[in-house]
């Protein structure tokens, strides 16, 4: 296919193909739905038989798995600036937030803010938090489609407990000013606390430097793992007035302490943890994240944004209409196009071998390391050819 002007503009290093080749699916399709699943690399692969290897010869190496499991605590804490001990493992965002709502006593300070671009799964849970008497405020996005800092203001006071926020919309891609949000909650003596689920290896974030005090995010999306594994972070200074009464032998100080006498919570984060872990998925996970390291998020995101700003370019010179904000200070790795019918788009796309998503009325494309230029070209020149499922000006 031959490159467009603004294709050339962005060169694509010998890393980012190197990288590529580690994910068989780039063999027959383009995967730009990196918002839905990440793509499955053979780091991924060869994790997910070391499991299996482990089951099949020893039968039950518990001892084995559980100390996989630390090393996947080990491994988020390093990547986001916090303590393994500020670390729990949940099987999903949902029950990691409930394990938190458990805590709270809503009496003395009964709101909870979230904003309209809060993913379904996180609102449902603090909307069912009013039976125990939580009182729910929310942020509206502005005429532009964007939230911004300010939007807070009118909704925080002594009220609030705490203010929960994605830092990327899953519908279009907007990056909320984390570090402005978490000054006006603390302003206002509550806490922060965020989904990073649409952003989790695609970018750096330190939540020490950046003012969260409690983040969840998930390892099926940029952090390339498998679904069953969310992973909850919960600063240190918070620890002694949180106790959740949702737990489990995963959440006791000894979980090998099998007794039914007593309720010995664990002194650190581990105390909302549960059941089971999810075994298979902590494998693939930790090795999605150690590969997300072996490149290191400043070069990803980096990569990242230029994919992105490419994109936005070709989608103007093309008269596609993009819902995701212009400023690339306001984007994550998200592009989401408006299109007249965006689940016959999907399948399209899908018949032609490019793997997007859709939501809001948009088809939605995001990117990753292993993503390069040629792959936006392809996509254009796809979406080009049907005038009656896009949207073009």
């Amino acid at each position: 296919m031959k490159a467009t002007a603004s294709s050339t503009s962005v060169n694509t290093p010998a890393e980012v193909f190197a990288f590529r080749k580690q994910f068989p699916i780039f063999e027959n399709k383009i995967h730009l739905a990196n918002n839905s699943k990440g793509a499955l690399s053979q780091a991924v692969i060869l994790a997910h038989q070391e499991y299996l290897e482990s089951w099949k010869r020893d039968g039950a190496p518990w001892h084995t798995w559980v100390g996989k499991q630390e090393s996947l605590r080990a491994s988020f804490a390093e990547m986001i600036g916090a303590k393994p001990h500020e670390i729990a493992v949940c099987p999903s965002v949902s029950v990691a937030l409930y394990s938190i709502a458990s805590c709270l006593d809503w009496r003395e300070r009964p709101a909870v803010v979230f904003d309209d671009f809060s993913f379904p799964s996180v609102t449902y849970m603090w909307h069912a938090q009013a039976i125990r008497g939580a009182e729910i405020r929310r942020v509206h996005p502005d005429g532009k489609g964007e939230i911004p800092p300010e939007a807070f203001d009118a909704v925080l006071d002594e009220g609030v407990r705490l203010v929960s926020v994605a830092h990327v919309c899953y519908k279009n891609g907007h990056r909320l000013d984390l570090p402005a949000i978490a000054r006006k909650a603390h302003n206002a003596g509550a806490w922060l606390v965020v989904d990073d689920y649409q952003s989790s290896g695609s970018r750096p974030l330190n939540v020490r430097q950046t003012g969260i005090d409690i983040l969840t995010t998930g390892t099926v999306k940029f952090m390339l793992g498998s679904a069953g594994v969310a992973l909850l972070y919960v600063r240190e200074e918070l620890l002694p007035e949180l106790h959740p009464t949702l737990t489990g032998w995963f959440g006791q100080k000894n979980p090998e302490d099998f007794q039914i006498d007593r309720h010995i919570e664990a002194p650190d984060a581990t105390r909302f943890q549960n059941g089971t872990p999810a075994i298979p998925a902590i494998y693939d996970s930790l090795a999605g994240i150690e590969q997300i390291k072996s490149v290191g998020l400043n070069t990803i995101a980096s990569w990242i944004d230029q994919l992105t700003a490419l994109l936005m370019d070709r989608l103007q010179e093309e008269g596609f209409v993009p819902a995701t904000p212009a400023d690339p200070r306001k984007r994550g790795p998200q592009v989401a196009i408006r299109s007249y019918d965006m689940d016959a788009a999907v399948a399209e796309l899908a018949r032609r071998n490019i793997c997007v998503t859709s939501r809001d009325g948009n088809i939605r494309i995001a990117f990753h390391y292993y993503n390069t230029p040629e792959d936006i070209e392809a996509l254009i020149e796809n979406l080009k050819q049907m005038p009656k499922l896009m949207v073009r000006r």
